[in-house]
């Protein structure tokens, strides 16, 4: 593995470990890394979510944290992610926006 890829592996898991912190808030679904958002979208095809404020579609914590557990500890990814394809700044980012 390439130290990119290294790198991509290492922002893809610490983003989903962060999702399954019971502190995580709700979570618009514009705001979850471009990459992850088709998976994402096939999972809570029959879930409830719900619209802010502004009008943008939101995810309930225990919805990504039951996401993230089954990616990380279930079925995985439903396609292939290369991880070249993987905008590492943009995992970093929102893994920092759940630490806040």
């Amino acid at each position: 593995m390439t130290s990119s890829s290294q790198d991509a592996y290492q922002a893809l898991r610490d983003y989903l470990n962060g999702l399954l912190n019971p502190s995580l808030a709700d979570q618009a679904l514009a705001d979850v890394p471009a990459a992850l958002r088709p998976g994402l979208e096939a999972f809570m095809t029959g879930k409830t979510e719900y619209q802010d404020e502004a009008g943008r579609r939101m995810i309930y914590a225990a919805d990504l944290a039951a996401w993230a557990a089954d990616l990380i500890y279930g079925a995985g990814l439903t396609a292939p992610l290369p991880l070249a394809t993987v905008d590492v700044a943009a995992l970093r980012a929102a893994t920092l926006r759940h630490a806040a």
